[in-house]
């Protein structure tokens, strides 16, 4: 069994360790696309994908957020609302790509 408070605790040091590093270390490529077209409500219109440090502060945004100047780099428990955020809209969006087919 994973234990998702690890995976969390790695993720939050990663994205602090390495900010320019590529987010598909940790998300697959429809995941950083269906978050970057939830969170800018536009399909994702570059062939690269975004930093680690972006997706982290997106996924944080999802789990609530405000990412003002005060408020310092996003904490586990708010990564883990925005992942379980994440994985239902992905899931989502797996099932419309069902339908359509």
């Amino acid at each position: 069994m994973i234990d998702v408070s690890n995976i969390l605790l790695w993720l939050t040091y990663l994205a602090r360790d390495e900010p320019d590093a590529s987010c598909e270390q940790v998300l697959a490529l429809h995941e950083w696309q269906v978050l970057y077209a939830f969170i800018h409500h536009q399909l994702y219109p570059h062939p690269t994908p975004p930093t680690l440090a972006q997706v982290v502060d997106w996924i944080a945004r999802l789990g609530g957020f405000l990412g003002r100047k005060s408020d310092g780099s996003p904490g586990v428990k708010v990564l883990w609302r925005g992942l379980s955020r994440l994985h239902d809209i992905v899931e989502g969006w797996l099932v419309g790509q069902c339908l359509k087919s």
